[in-house]
């Protein structure tokens, strides 16, 4: 009875848990920058609609070469798990397919560009000042974020690297010279 009972409770809390969670969700955080966004800029519905449109024809754009990233990515991680090729054999097949993805990469950054350009057309000047101050507030958010750092501090403090070890080396005795045996 008293497993039954327990095993109804934990059900309730878990039906009521579910229910609140569902009440009470945000929405996702892509969408709620982008809401932020509207609001700030200001945005009429008429502009609404062309960044909308702009967006999906950037997304359209991205797809192939994000597809084609992500497969160039699985060909050097299929290379890198290769267990007969040597260290300078890999990294010969590697290095091609590497600028490729860098090419990819300047790809998809023209396309965020132009998509930038086509939105920014669509602004008038008091929003286009608006979107000039959002931009330096997130350039400074992310210079705060993180910090430059100098080329020693990439793998941690300066002070862990130079700290004293935890222990303490062991000193050993010399060895003692062989005793000669008799033959």
């Amino acid at each position: 009875m008293k497993k039954l009972f327990s095993l109804i409770l934990f059900a309730a809390f878990v039906i009521v848990g579910s229910s609140f969670n569902q009440a009470n969700a945000q929405p996702p955080q892509g969408k709620k920058m982008g809401q932020v966004f509207e609001k700030r800029l200001n945005l009429s519905e008429k502009q609404k609609e062309k960044a909308k449109v702009i967006h999906q024809k950037g997304h359209e754009q991205m797809k192939p070469v994000m597809e084609q990233m992500g497969q160039k990515h699985k060909e050097i991680m299929t290379i890198k798990k290769d267990e007969t090729l040597t260290e300078e054999q890999k990294q010969e097949k590697i290095k091609p397919i590497a600028e490729q993805m860098k090419e990819l990469n300047k790809q998809a950054m023209e396309i965020r560009k132009q998509n930038s350009k086509d939105f920014e057309k669509i602004l008038n000047k008091k929003q286009k000042k608006e979107l000039e101050k959002m931009k330096a507030e997130g350039r400074a958010r992310f210079e705060k974020n993180h910090p430059q750092r100098k080329p020693r501090e990439m793998f941690g403090a300066q002070e862990f690297w130079n700290k004293k070890p935890l222990f303490p080396p062991v000193k050993t005795q010399p060895m003692p010279k062989p005793i000669p045996q008799e033959k």
